[in-house]
C-alpha cells in the first residue's frame, strides 16, 4: 500500500542481487568474493559469507516460490556446497575450528538448508550431505561468545540433529537459558548481559529462536 509493489517486484529484485554475484564467484560456487578490502576475518571467510549470505536470500526466493527455480538457484547452490565441503578442493570454505566467523556463517547455510530442503538438501549426493554434516560437526560443544552468537550454534544443533549429524543437547539449552537472561521487557533483548541493545535484539534475538524451532518442529524443547 505504500510503495505500489508486489511480490513479483521483489521477486526480480532478489533474482538480479542473485544473478549479480555469481561473477565473482570462485569455480564450483563455493566463495563469492566481492570487491572491496578484506573484513578482520580475512578474504578467505569473507568468500564464505559471500556464500552464505546470498544462500540465504536464495533459499527465501525458492521457498517462497514454492520451489519454482527459473534462474536455477538450487543446482548453483547445490555445487557450491558440494565444492565447499570438499576437503581436497582448492576453494573448500574454511572449517569452523580454522576461523571463528566460519560459525556465524553455517547458521546461514542451515537455515538455508531447512527452508530449501526439498530442492538441495533431499537431491545432493549423500557423500555431500556427509561432508556438508562434517563441516558441521566441529559446532557441537564449540566455544561461542555469550551473546547472539548463541543460536547460531543452536540452530546448527538443530539441523544436524534432523540430518542425524553431530549435535549437542547442551548448546539448545544454554541458548534458551541464556536468552531468558537477557530479556529487558516490552521485546527488548540485551545482547549479552551487558547493556547493549543494538541491532541483533531484532534480528537474532527475535527471528533465531522462531527459526530453531521452524528446524526443530516438534523437538523443539
Amino acid at each position: 500500500p505504500y510503495t505500489g509493489w508486489t511480490r513479483a517486484h521483489w521477486e526480480k529484485t532478489a533474482d538480479r542481487m542473485l544473478l549479480a554475484v555469481r561473477r565473482p564467484a570462485s569455480p564450483g560456487n563455493a566463495l563469492i568474493d566481492l570487491p572491496g578490502p578484506a573484513s578482520r576475518a580475512g578474504s578467505w571467510s569473507d568468500g564464505l559469507e559471500g556464500f552464505a549470505r546470498t544462500f540465504l536470500l536464495a533459499a527465501f526466493r525458492l521457498a517462497g516460490a514454492g520451489g519454482e527455480d527459473p534462474q536455477g538457484l538450487a543446482d548453483w547452490y547445490a555445487t557450491g556446497l558440494a565444492t565447499g565441503t570438499d576437503p581436497a578442493s582448492p576453494y573448500r570454505w574454511p572449517r569452523l575450528d580454522e576461523i571463528d566467523q566460519a560459525k556465524v556463517e553455517a547458521a546461514s547455510i542451515v537455515i538455508a538448508l531447512h527452508e530449501t530442503r526439498p530442492w538441495i538438501w533431499d537431491r545432493l549426493d549423500d557423500a555431500v550431505r556427509a561432508r556438508v554434516l562434517d563441516w558441521l560437526a566441529a559446532f557441537a560443544g564449540a566455544w561461542v561468545p555469550d551473546n547472539n552468537w548463541v543460536w547460531f550454534r543452536a540452530v546448527a544443533a538443530a539441523f544436524a540433529r534432523s540430518a542425524g549429524g553431530p549435535w549437542d543437547r547442551a548448546d539448545i539449552e544454554h541458548a534458551i537459558t541464556r536468552t531468558e537472561t537477557w530479556y529487558a521487557g516490552d521485546g527488548w533483548y540485551t545482547d549479552g548481559d551487558a547493556r547493549n541493545f543494538d541491532h541483533y535484539n531484532g534480528w537474532a534475538m527475535h527471528l533465531y529462536p522462531l527459526w530453531y524451532c521452524r528446524i526443530a518442529g516438534e523437538s523443539c524443547f
